[in-house]
């Protein structure tokens, strides 16, 4: 029987551009049904997501294939309450697609196992190769990068928006250049990251790029490995 999974995004569902990616990765049978934060919200209710001036902020993706900043505080509440009703709904498990630190995850009491994408993103991190010396870690804004230290290593931050860089970020190639060049390993720290992104910064710096949804498919499988009977 296919594992009925839960794919949870910030923006609006679907989210074709990651889930039929993670599907095809995956190795498990898996019947996908997805939820978006922003799903059925009337004009007022989408308008009042959005970040104010000085608010944290998160980014995702419309169904339209737009970039939007949200309201981190406000999405963080319509998240946790999402997740804690599709938890009384059966799934074998829950896939948030966001790799925001959001420690609120943490508390919630849900019944069905969940994956956390960006406790994955980070824990393997430091672990995957020997002889790292020299981390980076790509936040999909610039009001994201947050400095992480991974112990032993010297880690170095940047930023590039996973939707709109080619067209609206002229200078994205020279600011990652300063950071990247030298650099032993990429995290890429946003589900919206592409394996064309992946491709083309392995190329161009010449070291391993972990993107959260080649690390999220491979999650699935070893959960339902670990999880026979659901």
């Amino acid at each position: 029987m296919p594992t009925e999974v839960a794919f949870v995004t910030i923006g609006q569902s679907p989210r074709d551009d990651i889930v039929p990616f993670i599907l095809d990765r995956a190795r498990t049978p898996i019947r996908a049904t997805q939820f978006g934060v922003l799903d059925n919200l009337d004009q007022a209710a989408f308008a009042a997501m959005a970040p104010g001036p000085a608010a944290p902020r998160l980014v995702s993706r419309l169904r339209s294939g737009h970039e939007i900043y949200l309201d981190r505080a406000l999405t963080t509440l319509c998240l946790l309450d999402m997740l804690e009703a599709i938890d009384q709904q059966g799934f074998d498990l829950i896939v948030p697609l966001c790799t925001c630190h959001i420690p609120e995850l943490r508390a919630l009491n849900l019944r069905t196992p969940f994956i956390e994408p960006q406790r994955l993103m980070d824990v393997p991190a430091i672990f995957l190769l020997t002889g790292l010396c020299r981390v980076a870690l790509i936040f999909p804004t610039r009001q994201a990068v947050t400095y992480r230290s991974y112990e032993g290593l010297e880690t170095v931050t940047s930023w590039l928006s996973p939707y709109t860089y080619a067209q609206e970020d002229p200078g994205w190639t020279e600011r990652l250049d300063a950071v990247l060049l030298g650099v032993d390993l990429i995290v890429m720290h946003c589900v919206g990251f592409s394996e064309d992104i992946r491709v083309m910064l392995q190329h161009r710096y010449k070291c391993p790029v972990l993107i959260p949804r080649r690390v999220i498919a491979a999650a699935i499988d070893l959960i339902v490995q670990e999880n026979p009977g659901s």
